[in-house]
């Protein structure tokens, strides 16, 4: 007798998650668009960049078209530098009295973070739209010109949009199917 056939053998199962179905998006954790923003605005910011690296690794988790982690982590170290050198900017103001001159490589450094930044953000939002199956003119798809405006907190709202439209669907296709009356 084989092991594969033996009653007293573990079972075997894929548990790898299927990105075509609709469990990976609730990964995503629903958290209020006004939270992202207020979070945001009460940390200088930093907040949106966890948002950015936790949905990150969540999206590279569940879904097949992964998202490159050299960007983020770029990203997050540049944040955590130039976070340290205002500090040290507003203490050299608080203790001569004079402003630093800034250097020219401070703002290509600033130009070169921008763009990375924003190219993170795109990432993302390409991700969601190939897990949400969206297409233009869907109302769950994710525009650019809004995603630019809007950021974290508009992603979050469609993340949100879409985990309660498809709750929703999912509770009244158990009602129809259990015969359960929603009056």
């Amino acid at each position: 007798m084989s092991s594969a056939n033996s009653p007293y053998a573990a079972p075997t199962s894929d548990l790898a998650l299927d990105t075509f179905r609709k469990e990976g998006i609730y990964e995503l954790p629903r958290f209020s668009a006004c939270g992202v923003f207020f979070l945001t605005l009460v940390t200088f910011g930093l907040y949106y960049y966890y948002w950015m690296y936790r949905r990150t690794v969540i999206i590279n988790r569940v879904c097949d078209r992964k998202i490159s982690m050299h960007i983020p982590n770029l990203v997050i170290v540049y944040c955590i530098v130039s976070f340290i050198y205002g500090i040290y900017q507003n203490y050299i103001i608080y203790t001569s009295g004079r402003i630093p001159e800034p250097f020219l490589v401070e703002y290509i450094m600033q130009i070169i973070f921008l763009v990375l930044a924003t190219f993170w953000l795109y990432n993302i939002r390409n991700r969601l739209n190939y897990m949400f199956k969206a297409k233009k003119k869907d109302m769950f798809w994710i525009g650019g010109i809004l995603t630019f405006f809007g950021n974290a907190i508009y992603l979050q709202y469609k993340v949100n949009k879409f985990i309660d439209h498809t709750s929703q669907n999912l509770n009244q296709e158990f009602n129809e199917v259990s015969g359960v009356s929603t009056i």
